[in-house]
């Protein structure tokens, strides 16, 4: 039974959702699919805003293109990466710079490979041979503690400028920076996810849930984990040894947690 769907919750702290979802088949081929999250800066104005801006908007844009046009990769990349920018610029036409934003994860799922887009912290995953395989590359201060500091994946969470994300739409044209990453459609599922699930819960509980979870739940699982338990986290001694920081322990529920899945 294939699996296409998403999910967004408000947390236990936030008095507003500010993230936004989006996964839907092509209306002329059922094999054309698009999923996509935004999760709207909690530290502008107006976030949900953005978020949900640029949703309506990418959902318009993909029902329109043919789909002659969203089986050619560099054609997808060219247009998609400009419409982007576009929006960006759209944004920041109707309220102005440094006002509000959003980040943006994308996967645009053709006949023959998966075209991610990424822009800022929210994350593309793909489970594959019982492998949980990050795609996409954080737009984060710390994620260059992660790639170049030998900081570990799962001790970002720890650090306070965590939250500092070094690409977004809507805020300024500088940082609107898309990355992207063309993959093969040989994987068993694909699933985009906010900081407000991965700064939460590890790698290792995804696969663990991945594995004892049945898939017409997973993604609920995922986001009730993220959301409502407990992980009892610690700032690991290593960490503190190694490195001189101020830290932070994230806490259940404290972000809006929001993600979208495609099962085969």
């Amino acid at each position: 039974m294939e699996i296409l769907d998403t999910k967004t919750d408000i947390g236990l702290i936030r008095e507003k959702n500010e993230d936004a979802t989006l996964s839907v088949n092509h209306p002329k081929n059922k094999n054309i699919k698009l999923l996509v999250v935004a999760d709207g800066m909690g530290g502008k104005s107006f976030g949900d805003i953005a978020a949900n801006y640029v949703i309506s908007s990418l959902n318009k844009w993909f029902i329109n293109k043919t789909i002659k046009e969203l089986n050619d990769n560099d054609k997808v990349i060219e247009l998609l990466t400009k419409y982007i920018k576009t929006l960006n610029k759209n944004l920041i036409k109707e309220y102005g710079r440094d006002k509000l934003g959003t980040t943006l994860t994308l996967a645009l799922i053709n006949d023959n490979n998966t075209i991610i887009f990424n822009v800022g912290d929210s994350r593309a995953y793909i489970y594959k041979n019982r492998k949980l395989i990050q795609v996409t590359e954080d737009d984060s201060d710390v994620w260059m503690y992660h790639k170049f500091g030998g900081v570990k994946k799962d001790h970002l969470r720890f650090f306070s400028n965590n939250n500092v994300i070094t690409a977004c739409i809507g805020i300024c044209d500088e940082l609107c920076k898309v990355s992207t990453k063309v993959i093969d459609n040989d994987y068993d599922m694909i699933f985009l996810l906010t900081d407000g699930v991965t700064d939460m819960i590890t790698d290792t509980k995804i696969k663990t849930l991945i594995r004892k979870t049945k898939k017409e739940y997973l993604l609920n699982a995922i986001i009730n984990e993220a959301v409502n338990v407990d992980q009892n986290l610690k700032v690991p001694l290593t960490l503190k040894r190694k490195f001189t920081a101020n830290y932070v322990v994230p806490f259940k529920g404290r972000d809006n947690a929001s993600g979208a899945i495609y099962i085969k």
